[in-house]
């Protein structure tokens, strides 16, 4: 099963581009979050969000994806595929004009840019969530639940992995996502992950840095003080328990 479209620009939530900011649970003044909203504005005219992914029969013995060599890396993501018998190949852009309007930003200046930046590190994760939550809706309803997203980068997985993920789903051709010798994504607004589907319900990450072995040496590691679960913004939005999954590369 493979699917390769389009999506709609998502309207970002504050917590997450505050999170990319290294935002500690300060008081925000209304004109920084005047100046988020701003940004987000400017993106959403050039962003372009594109999404692929595909579903492979998964062998958790080997841990290999049938019909091809890959064998997903590190100890982390064979853990969390152990009752799987499916995997699900993922890849989401923002596209190319995204990047170009973030460095035209901070030629213009540095404070916009670094805002600006951060914020597209919110939209393509909300861009991530949202088909998650779809296909996650879509496996429910067979009785198939979803693991948590698992970017490469994260935990013992190496950067390596998200080469392989892009030339298994063909990103370049389809949704014009490539990576670099290095293991850089072009455009950088963008994810590749791994899930599992599995007969078992799943149990989920509260946040994804508390089981990431660079937790303590991250400076956008979520903290147990960073919120309460109570606060408010002045836009009104509520604060929740949400932590964004440490996916975009740029970050």
């Amino acid at each position: 099963m493979e699917e390769g479209y389009g999506r709609a620009v998502p309207t970002i939530e504050l917590r997450e581009a505050l999170h990319y900011m290294g935002w500690r649970g300060r008081a925000l003044e209304p004109e920084f979050v005047g100046q988020i909203r701003a940004c987000e504005g400017e993106l959403r005219e050039v962003a372009r969000p594109q999404m692929i992914y595909r579903v492979f029969p998964y062998a958790p013995e080997t841990n290999r994806l049938e019909g091809t060599v890959y064998q997903p890396a590190g100890r982390d993501i064979r853990q969390l595929l152990r009752s799987c018998r499916q995997a699900v190949l993922f890849a989401a852009t923002l596209g190319a004009d995204a990047d170009r309007l973030i460095a035209r930003t901070m030629l213009r200046n540095g404070g916009n840019g670094l805002v600006m930046d951060a914020v597209a590190s919110a939209m393509i994760e909300a861009v991530c969530n949202q088909a998650e939550t779809e296909l996650a809706r879509h496996r429910e309803n067979v009785g198939q639940y979803l693991t948590d997203r698992f970017s490469p980068g994260y935990g013992d997985m190496p950067l390596s992995d998200g080469g392989r993920i892009c030339t298994l789903l063909e990103t370049p051709k389809r949704i014009g996502l490539t990576v670099t010798g290095s293991g850089i994504m072009l455009p950088q607004k963008s994810v590749t992950a791994v899930l599992g589907i599995s007969p078992v319900k799943q149990e989920h990450r509260s946040s994804p840095c508390q089981s990431c072995a660079m937790r303590k040496e991250c400076p956008l590691a979520e903290r147990k003080d960073d919120h309460d679960g109570k606060n408010s913004y002045p836009d009104g939005r509520g604060d929740g328990d949400h932590a964004p999954a440490c996916g975009p590369q740029s970050r």
